[in-house]
């Protein structure tokens, strides 16, 4: 299978999979909701906040690891990849143990004197904050089998163990509606369980099936490698930090100016919005997935022009990705809300719809995010950027003291996105001469148009409703996704970009019915 073919096969693996379980996590929020309550559901996104705080060092050089792997594996080299892999085996071994023994005291104090957690809620908040932990250890610790994974393109295999997660999840929330105690405790302790299992599940195939998985201690400390991936890690620490902040640092805000006791509607709008964002998230990330070690992969070749192809193509393809699903739900987010909450919180309409486009926002410079980390060449570039991203939590401060309200915090998302996203491309321009027009024209101005155009066209649609139906949403659904690929397909691709995408479908088709390909153009400078 050619590398097109694997980009493909890989992003619809997982498209198809994230969609699936995007379905099923956003119905079941609605009995995670109605079983937990407002205050404990606003609380649930704080305590997992302190997680991610854990975890973030963690995540750093994972991607780090992952990096490398992927550079291995484009160069051919199967004993340096396994190299790498006994490498990042050792660090996720090690430095996961020095942070939850760094972060339980610290997260225990944070509950009992730092967050607002109702008084009754305290012990219950502790054992999930303990069962929380174990999970982070767990998911740290096999991060590199993991990584494996996805750096040998194996996205479809990956999928299948998603899709099994999602039901065994929906099942589980499904049963949680029948139980009568302590919801946010059993709900958090079989969400470790889950992890854990399917976690093992996923180590031992990777050992079956990747030579590169065999340990050795001999190669675990290595100290060349450890020092490239520590010092590629310690440039990434600022941009990680800074994604931190903004995401997980922003619900601590409002916890802190809005606690959950008087504002219980403030912290749980929140977190619903955070649900509708990690959820539209996947599918952009489904593709990233698909597509990221395959850049990274192509530079290692030293193939520069493609690279920079697919970065071209990640940016504007995660974009209408996004905007698929985003378009209608922002013409209709009411109507969704209450048809899926019953009874949302007073701001997650407003929430989600601001967290949505911010992500749009961001998104439309991804593939360049993507290509620069390929590069090394990101001390600068974290400098930057990462500066932009940490001050989203400061100017959403100062947004609410000056008065305006819970949702500040999402225009201060908007702001810090917009000029991030920017300065990537302009880092682009500086690393790899990309002019800045170039983004502008293919990826920023084919996005706006067609997501501005085919929003009016779902207004129009609603507007001759008189009032909010099923069958309203229906129709905005239809219309928005029809114009909206007519547009993509017309407009918002380039004519080689077009015959790229018929090609690969072809040949895709031709090797699955096994029938000859008489077609041997390859559009785009592919193979």
């Amino acid at each position: 299978m050619t590398a097109t073919h694997r980009i493909i096969v890989n992003a619809l693996a997982t498209y198809g999979r994230t969609v699936f379980a995007m379905a099923l996590g956003l119905f079941s929020s609605r009995w995670v909701l109605a079983s937990l309550g407002k205050v404990d559901y606003g609380l649930l996104a704080v305590v997992g906040g302190l997680i991610v705080f854990v975890t973030f060092l963690n995540n750093v050089t994972s991607s780090s690891c992952a990096r490398f792997f992927a550079l291995s594996i484009g160069k051919g080299d199967p004993e340096e990849t396994n190299r790498w892999f006994n490498t990042a085996l050792s660090i996720h071994t090690i430095l996961p143990s020095i942070l939850v023994l760094l972060g339980w005291p610290l997260g225990e104090w944070a509950i009992g004197h730092f967050l607002n957690i109702p008084p009754n809620r305290l012990d219950t908040a502790h054992w999930v904050f303990r069962f929380s932990l174990v999970s982070a250890f767990w998911g740290m610790s096999t991060t590199p089998y993991m990584a494996m994974f996805t750096a040998k393109q194996h996205i479809a295999e990956m999928s299948v163990w998603g899709i099994l997660g999602a039901i065994a999840n929906f099942c589980f929330v499904y049963w949680l509606t029948t139980y009568k105690g302590d919801a946010w405790l059993v709900y958090a302790g079989f969400t470790v369980l889950f992890s854990i299992f399917f976690g093992v599940c996923q180590v031992l195939r990777a050992r079956h099936l990747f030579p590169e998985c065999r340990i050795f201690f001999s190669k675990w400390y290595e100290r060349r490698r450890l020092t490239e991936v520590f010092s590629f890690a310690s440039w990434s620490l600022l941009g990680n930090l800074a994604v931190l902040l903004r995401n997980s640092g922003t619900a601590i805000v409002l916890n802190k100016f809005f606690p959950p006791v008087r504002f219980p509607a403030v912290n749980a709008s929140y977190s619903v919005g955070n649900t509708v964002s990690a959820q539209t998230i996947s599918l952009s990330g489904a593709f990233m997935g698909a597509l990221s070690p395959e850049i990274t992969s192509t530079f290692g070749r030293g193939d520069l022009p493609k690279a920079i192809s697919h970065s071209w193509r990640a940016s504007k393809f995660a974009v209408f990705l996004i905007s698929f699903l985003a378009i209608p739900l922002l013409v209709e987010m009411d109507y969704v809300l209450r048809l899926w909450l019953r009874n949302p919180p007073e701001y997650a309409s407003a929430f989600c719809a601001l967290m949505l486009i911010s992500l749009l926002i961001d998104n439309m410079s991804v593939g360049q995010m993507i290509l620069v980390n390929a590069s090394g060449r990101i001390q600068n570039y974290q400098l930057t950027i990462g500066s932009i991203m940490l001050a989203t939590l400061p100017l959403a401060c100062i947004f609410i003291l000056c008065g305006m309200g819970p949702l500040s915090v999402t225009w201060a998302y908007l702001t810090t996105a917009f000029i991030a996203s920017s300065g990537r491309a302009v880092w682009c321009r500086y690393l790899f001469k990309i002019p800045f027009s170039t983004w502008l024209k293919l990826v920023v101005l084919p996005c706006t148009v067609l997501g501005g155009g085919t929003y009016c066209v779902g207004l129009f649609v609603r507007i001759l409703y008189d009032a909010p139906s099923f069958m309203r949403l229906i129709s905005v659904v239809a219309a928005t996704s029809l114009v909206f690929g007519l547009g993509v397909w017309n407009f918002g691709l380039r004519k080689d970009e077009k015959k790229y995408i018929l090609h690969q479908a072809k040949a895709l088709y031709s090797k699955i019915t096994g029938k000859k390909n008489n077609h041997h153009l390859q559009p785009c400078g592919q193979e």
